[in-house]
């Protein structure tokens, strides 16, 4: 959970931390006032960022590359935002004015995904929607991919979350507070029932993940993590980063003083800095 103010008054009961409501039949009632930014794919707003819906995405041009149709593919991210797969979507303002962001300060394409939430739909569904993103970058048609997408130079930006040290050593973050047990509810919901965060779908080094890692050696993918020493699940970042290290993967990481859990997303005076590291990283190599 991310990119919006906690209530001033916290509460010892997650449920109503996020303003959710448990309903007998395995769904949730969403009660937080979550506002949305509907897509601008006219090229004569005044935006400088365009963005269109397709299906299960939100896709987002810098516009002034269709004042340079001569100028080189940009690279292309995909993009999952945050929410602990719960609440949120790809058209949250929160989430809207990151991509949008990103889009223009780095100058990239940005496919944002639109994935089904728990616990209506349980994980693995949001990794099932991921994949099929894949495929849909793969095989669609849509003209703003077509014209102007470099798919040799495609990026994945993911959150990777497992209990750690440092959820307790900083209980008290502002936006995951784990005294109220948010992050362990997030999980309760999310992952299929029965099971605990001692499994594949959340610890990624179980059920084959070592294997995974020596894939992505292989495939020569590059990898960067970027994270602030005052979020809350700092520690998993950095354990992510020493096994992708002893697997031989290419990493880049910055760990930033201070900051809080979605720091980047809040707080304008720090929003900009990952763009320049994610720009610097997104060069050809």
């Amino acid at each position: 959970m991310s990119g919006q103010t906690p209530p001033s008054n916290p509460t010892t009961d997650p449920y109503q931390y996020l303003q959710i409501v448990n309903n007998s039949d395995g769904t949730i009632t969403r009660h937080r006032k979550i506002p949305n930014t509907p897509a601008t794919p006219d090229p004569d707003h005044p935006t400088p960022v365009l963005s269109t819906d397709k299906t299960w995405v939100r896709i987002f041009l810098p516009k002034q590359v269709l004042h340079n149709p001569s100028s080189s593919k940009l690279p292309l991210i995909v993009y999952f935002q945050g929410g602990g797969f719960i609440i949120y979507s790809a058209a949250s303002t929160v989430f809207h004015d990151f991509c949008s962001n990103i889009a223009v300060d780095v100058n990239v394409i940005i496919i944002s995904v639109d994935y089904a939430l728990a616990p209506e739909h349980r994980l693995p569904a949001a990794y099932d929607d991921a994949v099929e993103t894949l495929r849909f970058i793969k095989t669609n048609q849509d003209e703003w991919l077509t014209k102007y997408a470099d798919f040799s130079n495609t990026f994945i930006m993911v959150l990777v979350q497992v209990r750690t040290e440092s959820e307790l050593r900083l209980a008290n973050d502002p936006m995951l507070p784990l005294p109220l047990f948010v992050n362990d509810l997030i999980w309760e919901l999310s992952l299929p029932i029965g099971v605990d965060r001692d499994h594949e779908y959340c610890n990624r080094m179980l059920g084959g993940g070592s294997q995974r890692l020596e894939k992505i050696r292989l495939l020569g993918w590059r990898v960067l993590v970027i994270d602030c020493k005052g979020d809350p699940l700092i520690d998993r970042q950095i354990e992510l980063v020493k096994m992708m290290e002893v697997k031989g993967v290419v990493v880049v990481s910055q760990f930033d003083e201070g900051g809080h859990h979605g720091v980047d997303l809040g707080d304008p005076s720090r929003a900009k800095a990952p763009n320049v590291v994610l720009k610097n990283f997104m060069l050809p190599s």
